[in-house]
């Protein structure tokens, strides 16, 4: 008797369990904001401060500053429904406990939520900067995923990279505006007051490790020869008075020189930000240099650069 109810409420709970599916929307929210789940006084005090001071930092690289994330406020009393479904959100509390962790996908898909809880302003401030070099990497990915998602609802059709072995997701705004005999590629997508460009080009690959200045020799040499100006005897440097940043990264896997700051153009009054990857493809013996770069007077650019690295980070080697 106890044998056939145990197999019969087992049957239940594996059928039960099989078939059910948990429906969640599908996220929203601009590129780069995050939701701020938090009491207004809590808000107006230090940990307000400190979220706004950390995930409001400068976006690197660009002519005027702009926050790393847009950031909005919400109590938590209205934090239900479509507010749930932000893609980014951060949720900030009292509570006996002091904690930072990162939860997936809870009220949507794809969505991120870090909660930060802790006894006192200090303990939230203290739980803030924990968390926070982890929480921006987690957020920015999201990002990039996003806008390669949005990307992909309109998708250049081209096979001008296949002759050097790549593939690069770009929107269907793109055209190829130049090319030449030597393997190098520029597409460009033009904008309501400028354009959002994209250079592909290989060099050999190099046997020591670079290093900030060979960058900017190498581009500046390549923006000589291949990207002229306006004006004649123009053409695209790296700007001398401010220091490009310069990081190590990985692009589909493969190590890279990642090189962010602004562009500008000789004889000519044209300036504007640029993000440069210089990739080792030693299965190709080869560096792969992959640059965006903007040229959009007077308008928050952003949305571009997180276009442009959504674009490079979709590399493919074919």
């Amino acid at each position: 008797m106890y044998k056939k109810l145990f197999l019969i409420a087992s049957v239940f709970f594996v059928s039960c369990d099989s078939n059910t599916t948990v429906y969640k929307p599908i996220s929203s929210g601009n590129i780069h904001t995050i939701s701020v789940v938090i009491d207004n006084k809590l808000w107006e005090e230090s940990p307000g401060e400190e979220l706004q001071k950390v995930f409001s930092t400068e976006f690197l690289g660009l002519p005027q500053q702009e926050p790393l994330f847009s950031l909005n406020q919400i109590p938590p009393s209205i934090f239900t429904d479509f507010t749930r479904e932000s893609r980014n959100i951060i949720v900030v509390s009292k509570s006996l406990k002091d904690t930072a962790f990162i939860h997936s996908n809870k009220f949507a898909s794809p969505q991120k939520i870090l909660y930060v809880q802790a006894k006192s302003n200090k303990s939230l401030i203290k739980q803030i900067n924990k968390v926070s070099k982890k929480a921006i990497a987690v957020f920015r990915a999201n990002e990039i995923k996003e806008k390669q998602k949005r990307i992909k609802n309109s998708v250049l059709t081209t096979k001008e990279l296949d002759s050097i072995g790549i593939n690069l997701t770009m929107s269907s705004g793109y055209k190829l505006f130049k090319k030449d005999s030597k393997g190098k590629f520029w597409f460009q997508r033009e904008t309501q007051k400028g354009s959002v460009n994209v250079l592909v080009y290989t060099l050999p690959l190099f046997k020591e490790t670079l290093d900030l200045d060979k960058v900017i020799f190498l581009r500046d040499s390549i923006g000589k020869a291949f990207v002229p100006g306006r004006n004649k005897e123009s053409y695209i440097i790296t700007e001398e008075a401010y220091r490009p940043y310069f990081f190590k990264t990985k692009v589909s896997s493969l190590n890279a020189f990642e090189t962010r700051g602004t562009w500008e153009v000789v004889n000519d009054y044209m300036a504007g930000p640029f993000l440069n990857y210089f990739i080792e493809d030693k299965k190709n013996n080869r560096t792969l240099v992959v640059e965006g770069f903007v040229f959009s007077p007077s308008v928050r650019k952003r949305e571009y650069l997180v276009e442009l690295e959504a674009v490079i980070r979709s590399l493919k080697i074919l």
